[in-house]
């Protein structure tokens, strides 16, 4: 089809708002937008190479397939290469074999699949993940895959003609709407990332090009349509935020936004803006090049509010995307108008040899030979966790919604359980060493416990809109102890001070609870009150059937342990050992810590303090002698949790 300046003007505009947002450029709060627009775009487009051929009988489904393998995979494929390079220097084996998980999902288009499952694109833990952004190349290929076939079977059993086609694609964005307007309530994270609810925004372009016969518009109309949704979509990329339902109703700003700016069809200073044009060109290299430099800021520690760092990202992003238009894209696309299937060859078997490398590296599980021992010993302690943590751990709420009785685990072989440990994460973080001294005694342990549910009846965690099942797990939890012997002891483990605080990582609340189907309180001062009273109470209630221990707060480091020393030796940065001062940990846990001891001292609960064994001269450390102590920065390895050996022994010796 020809060439439009309209919609190369708008992809430099959507472009430009993911850009800046991903570099945290002030005011620019919704800039993710750009992708929305972007699939509006895609629909258009496609719709009008699809419906134009099947309307003259001289569509084939292979060739526009082979098409989109041109046009979108040779520099997608470049650029997982060229992570893979740079991680087998710069990443520890950890970290390496994830890359090649993720650009290994990436250029198969199903990483939308695979970020959809492992977290939220807006949590911290996205500025680690190399390729993130390519859950949008996902989306679009897998709609791509689809489409077409989707109007085949329409052409066949309906025939052909534009009010068929208007009617398909309008029974398909509704369905997809709607979906979106449900899932976003329910399942905010598939909303966001799968293509079921994003259909709609790509069918909404289709429309466009299906209606843009039949409805014309005068010179007037079509320049106040154009600068309405240019409007729209500015003013969606700096007042929406992440915190929004997304895809959601609001969505329709900037889709609608784009769909006029199409549909107007207008050639204005907007089309004749030659810095944008050329953006627009590029904004696919742009796209694909501007995350990974994103996330290599973080790598290196830079200082990402830094109007330097900001501006010199901005400018390589747009370099980058220069030379790969002109190095891959240009050329890739004349490999095939030249040499034709020849050319496409080639190209297969340079993506398949990057597929190749990427599962080289995953199993071959990073390669940790290519760094010195130091290096892969350090890195190593990333995975020093309880070998049964996803059973115990992570499986534990999957057992309770299949409507099992077993959502406890047993460590050890004793019969006589001498314990009961329930916590969260950090309880199965220390499990191991518990179970230890139960041994040294002739005991078995028993564990329950699920992630970022705390251990106390009644409390309420949520997602961005439903309770979690938190409260059902504590509740089922309870009526399990409560089978045991009064005499067994309970033990409670538990990242106490983050329900309260929030995370330490970018001051992330996602982990607040409220109390009895609440939600957490905005005021933080109210907020710390409650949540002080509250845990007394339910320590309290627990002391009144059985002998109570409580570990006080594990100290939370302010960065990945072993992350950081293994990136700070291959970087030759001469690390010295994590810690956070004595002062600061104290601050950070004044207030659980003094709700428990408060526990302890109205009723008995006997306190576990974990700084005698972690925490010397003033600081808590994360490492010593350069091996973590930490899988990640607030749970202990199984290293660090045998320095509280002393200190769990006490349980089963205590009179």
């Amino acid at each position: 089809m020809r060439f439009k300046p309209d919609i190369n003007a708008l992809r430099g505009v959507a472009v430009a708002l993911v850009v800046l947002f991903h570099f945290q450029t002030p005011f620019v709060q919704g800039g993710f937008v750009g992708v929305d627009v972007f699939f509006v775009i895609s629909g258009y487009l496609m719709t009008a190479i699809i419906v134009g051929r099947l309307e003259a009988e001289r569509f084939k489904l292979f060739d526009f397939y082979l098409s989109r393998f041109a046009r979108i995979v040779p520099a997608l494929a470049v650029l997982c290469a060229a992570g893979l390079v740079f991680g087998w220097f710069y990443l520890d084996p950890h970290g390496y074999k994830i890359l090649a998980e993720h650009a290994g999902a990436s250029v198969t288009f199903i990483s939308n699949f695979v970020y959809w499952r492992e977290a939220g694109y807006f949590d911290s833990s996205s500025q680690t993940k190399w390729f993130l952004h390519t859950w949008s190349l996902s989306a679009e290929w897998q709609f791509y895959l689809i489409y077409p076939v989707l109007l085949m079977l329409a052409v066949r059993l309906l025939g052909r003609g534009r009010t068929m086609f208007r009617s398909v694609l309008w029974l398909m964005g509704g369905v997809s709407f709607v979906l979106a307007l449900v899932a976003a309530r329910h399942y905010p994270e598939a909303n966001f990332f799968l293509l079921p609810t994003r259909v709609w925004e790509m069918v909404t372009g289709g429309l466009v090009l299906l209606y843009g016969d039949s409805i014309k518009l005068s010179s007037l109309q079509a320049r106040s349509l154009q600068t309405v949704g240019l409007a729209a979509i500015v003013f969606s990329g700096l007042y929406f935020t992440s915190a929004d339902d997304w895809p959601g109703w609001r969505t329709l700003v900037p889709v609608l936004g784009a769909a006029a700016v199409i549909f107007a069809d207008r050639h204005t200073w907007f089309t004749r803006f030659a810095p944008l044009q050329r953006i627009g060109l590029w904004s696919y290299s742009i796209y694909l090049w501007h995350w990974p430099l994103v996330v290599l800021t973080h790598y290196l520690d830079l200082p990402t509010h830094n109007a330097t760092v900001i501006v010199g990202g901005l400018l390589t992003s747009i370099a980058m995307g220069f030379v790969s238009y002109e190095l891959i894209e240009r050329r890739a696309a004349g490999l095939r108008e030249k040499f034709g299937f020849r050319g496409l060859a080639t190209l297969a078997v340079g993506t398949a040899c990057v597929v190749m490398s990427c599962a080289a590296v995953t199993y071959g599980k990073g390669f940790e030979s290519r760094l010195p021992a130091q290096v892969q010993q350090v890195s190593a302690e990333s995975t020093d966790v309880d070998p049964r943590r996803t059973e115990c751990l992570t499986n534990s709420v999957y057992r309770m919604n299949d409507g099992k009785d077993d959502i406890g685990c047993r460590y050890g072989t004793e019969p006589e359980v001498g314990a009961i440990v329930w916590g969260d994460s950090h309880g199965n973080a220390v499990i191991s060493s518990i179970a230890q001294s139960a041994a040294e005694n002739d005991r078995s342990v028993m564990f329950f416990g699920t992630s970022g549910c705390p251990p106390f009846a009644g409390a309420s965690r949520f997602g961005k809109h439903q309770e979690e099942p938190c409260r059902s797990f504590a509740k089922q939890v309870m009526q399990q102890i409560d089978q045991f012997p009064r005499s067994v002891p309970l033990v409670m483990v538990a990242r106490f001070s983050a329900y309260v605080e929030g995370k330490t990582v970018n001051d992330d609340p996602t982990i607040l609870i409220g109390f009895n189907g609440q939600r957490p309180l905005a005021d933080i001062v109210a907020r710390r009150t409650h949540y002080a009273q509250f845990l007394t109470q339910d320590l309290c209630s627990l002391a009144k059937t059985r002998k109570v221990f409580v570990l006080l707060p594990i100290p939370e480091m302010n960065q990945d342990v072993p992350d950081y020393l293994a990136k700070s030796m291959i970087l030759d940065r001469h690390p010295a050992d994590v810690s956070i001062s004595r002062a600061s940990y104290d601050t950070r846990n004044q207030v659980a810590s003094g709700a428990i001891e408060a526990a302890a001292s109205q009723c008995g609960v006997t306190l576990l303090d974990p700084t005698q064994y972690l925490c010397r001269n003033g600081r808590c450390m994360g490492s010593d002698g350069l091996m973590p102590l930490y899988i990640d920065g607030d749970h202990l390895s199984q290293r660090g949790s045998e320095r509280l050996l002393p200190l769990f022994r006490t349980v089963f010796t205590a009179g």
